[in-house]
């Protein structure tokens, strides 16, 4: 650790320098307040130690341009016992501490040390967000208005505590976005906690988010805390939100307005700060009409809505995310053709950039010859070819959702109801057409 020593007594300044290089310290010392700003400015330092009545500039003005430069680095101020006003002045000025002389050795460097290890702990807190961004790889690739549009909210929802839904289609990066609000928040160096709520049985929902005294129910053998209570201070993302039962639904609710949560067979409640993120593939509005999602629990998660776009949405990121995914997997140097190319921005992408990212990766490494060419594409991909057929249009207007629907309807009319087989024969994976069932609320 580098000190700046400012002190004209000579005498005094070789005593203090032969002490903290003994100590362990590296340290540079100047007689004359101007000689210590302009060795300041040129060289780097973790702790200053200044006079405050000094030849040139005194402490104040070196305090001044210490902190101008970098706020973090601690300055310990030496002035004369008669002058201690001067020294209370400094510290309201940002001074780390003062000694007084004539000072005892050994509190003069228990105090350096004490400076020293505050600049510490202020460096590896640093190196610390640093290391949670790189961690967190909450990058987002794409250029598109479309995305741009997501990071502006992500930009302007973040440093406030209001809770955020985000809707979007499975595979579009939902997660990806509620990691970024995070990040980008005054919580960034708390607890992250991520609950996919179609994972969790519902007999164990409530245990598992606000937890459970022991002896609550059969196999609460000790207590546990409960998903909300580990993210205190931070953030909680409730992914897939419409799947959470209706009764969970309530306590979440009381919750998000109290700020406080109770433990499956607690008589108590337990207060908890925590910033709560949703997310959702489905039309929660809908499952509000339903009935299956409550009406005031929507209105409080959804303050700041976020709409994700589909990839089919910003194709002209699918160059730059596919160039994204070489890199992450080890394949910088694999090349893709034109017609392959092509072709992929052509392909629907019902999976999203989730389906996206696997086919890279598969392709890269079947790519022997290090180039990615047409004939490595899927099927589906490579023959996307749309068969036309006769349609009467009309004269004013076509609604899409309306045609898409009439098809879906068609095509499981043909195949009797099976959906493996009208999923297979409309070139989407089965659990598309389950979305789209849902969607257009067509009962099968």
């Amino acid at each position: 650790m580098k000190i700046l020593l400012i002190e004209d007594n000579m005498s005094l300044a070789t005593l203090m320098k032969m002490m903290l290089e003994d100590a362990g310290f590296e340290v540079v010392h100047k007689a004359d307040g101007l000689d210590g700003v302009k060795v300041f400015e040129k060289e780097e330092f973790d702790l200053v130690i200044t006079d405050i009545r000094l030849p040139g500039v005194d402490g104040y003005t070196i305090l001044e341009k210490v902190k101008s430069k970098n706020a973090d680095i601690p300055i310990i101020i030496i002035t004369a016992y008669g002058n201690i006003p001067d020294a209370v002045k400094a510290i309201k000025s940002g001074a780390y501490d003062y000694i007084t002389k004539p000072f005892d050795n050994e509190e003069f460097l228990i105090t350096v040390e004490k400076a020293a290890n505050y600049k510490r702990l202020k460096d590896e807190n640093v190196k610390l967000k640093e290391f949670l961004k790189s961690s967190f790889n909450t990058e987002i690739i794409g250029r598109s208005s479309a995305i741009k549009q997501v990071l502006d909210l992500v930009k302007t929802v973040a440093p406030t505590n209001a809770p955020v839904l985000i809707m979007g289609e499975s595979g579009t990066g939902k997660e990806l976005i509620a990691k970024r609000i995070h990040l980008f928040s005054n919580r960034a160096d708390k607890p992250f906690v991520a609950i996919n709520c179609a994972a969790i049985p519902e007999n164990l929902f409530e245990s598992e988010l606000f937890g459970h005294k022991k002896g609550a129910f059969t196999g609460a053998h000790k207590d546990k805390k409960g998903r909300i209570t580990e993210a205190n201070n931070g953030t909680i993302f409730l992914d897939e939100i419409g799947e959470m039962p209706l009764n969970v639904q309530a306590k979440l609710l009381r919750f998000l307005q109290e700020g406080e949560i109770e433990p499956v067979g607690e008589t108590k409640t337990v207060k908890v700060n925590v910033r709560v993120v949703a997310a959702t593939n489905k039309d929660l509005k809908s499952l509000v009409d339903k009935g299956s999602f409550r009406e005031d629990l929507y209105y409080r998660l959804n303050v700041f809505p976020i709409n994700l776009p589909a990839l089919r949405e910003r194709k002209e990121d699918i160059p730059e995310l596919i160039d994204y995914f070489k890199v992450k997997y080890g394949f910088k140097n694999i090349k893709i053709t034109d017609e392959a190319l092509k072709k992929l921005r052509n392909y629907e992408w019902p999976g999203n950039i989730r389906e996206l990212e696997n086919l890279i990766y598969r392709l890269c490494i079947m790519a022997q010859d290090g180039v990615i060419t047409e004939d490595l594409l899927p099927s589906e991909i490579s023959e996307n070819i749309i068969k036309c057929f006769d349609l009467n249009l009309p004269e004013d207007k076509l609604d899409l959702h309306e045609l898409e629907k009439s098809i879906i309807m068609k095509v499981l009319d043909k195949f009797k109801g099976n959906k493996s087989k009208a999923a297979d024969y409309l070139c989407v994976p089965r659990h598309v057409l389950l979305y789209r069932l849902e969607k257009f609320n067509i009962q099968n």
